[in-house]
């Protein structure tokens, strides 16, 4: 990696934990510069525009999102111990930052603003959906699940299931959630077993 990558990328790392914890549209080039101790001008030099930053925090979040969720996970047996890894990995993942996941709070974010933020942040999620419906795939040839399974409907309540273990534990302080997470998990995948 050449140097200015290196820079670029630890630019992108804390503004990703300053995203999930300010929101995506209050991170501003000023709070930027002054936690990676850069000139605001330095800093306005990589990214040319406030929408770019956006864009690129959102590209470098997904990265990460896909070697430490998607990657790790299907590196496990297929079927349900791969669902489980999933979920695990990503609940693992979201809660690394101090405000949650960066994609759940960006889509309530930018669900109503029109642009290239909202573009980007809905063919990401689509394109998480098209994961899941394939985990379900997977899983119902590893012999895990029933095979008359409707993949799309396992996907949405996998996603829904996850969505509502994030907005819970952004909220309420559970000493107990984690017990939760695995209680529902087991159910859900109970109700598509075979």
């Amino acid at each position: 990696m050449t140097l200015e990558k290196d820079t670029k990328s630890a630019i992108l790392q804390k503004a990703l934990e300053m995203a999930s914890h300010l929101s995506l549209g209050a991170l501003t080039f000023g709070e930027l510069a002054k936690e990676m101790k850069m000139s605001k001008s330095g800093l306005f030099a990589h990214f040319k525009s406030k929408e770019n930053l956006q864009l690129e925090i959102l590209n470098y979040a997904a990265q990460n999102f896909s070697n430490e969720v998607i990657l790790e996970a299907l590196r496990v047996e297929r079927g349900i111990p791969r669902i489980k890894a999933f979920v695990n990995n990503w609940t693992k993942w979201g809660s690394k930052f101090s405000g949650g996941c960066i994609f759940v709070a960006a889509t309530t974010e930018f669900n109503d603003r029109p642009g290239k933020v909202q573009n980007l942040l809905l063919d990401q999620q689509y394109k998480w959906i098209d994961v899941l419906k394939r985990i379900g795939e997977s899983a119902i040839k590893a012999g895990d699940i029933k095979p008359d399974t409707d993949c799309e409907q396992f996907a949405f309540e996998l996603y829904s299931l996850v969505l509502g273990y994030y907005y819970y534990a952004q909220l309420i302080d559970d000493p107990k959630i984690e017990q939760r997470k695995e209680k529902s998990l087991n159910q859900f995948l109970k109700a598509y077993s075979i």
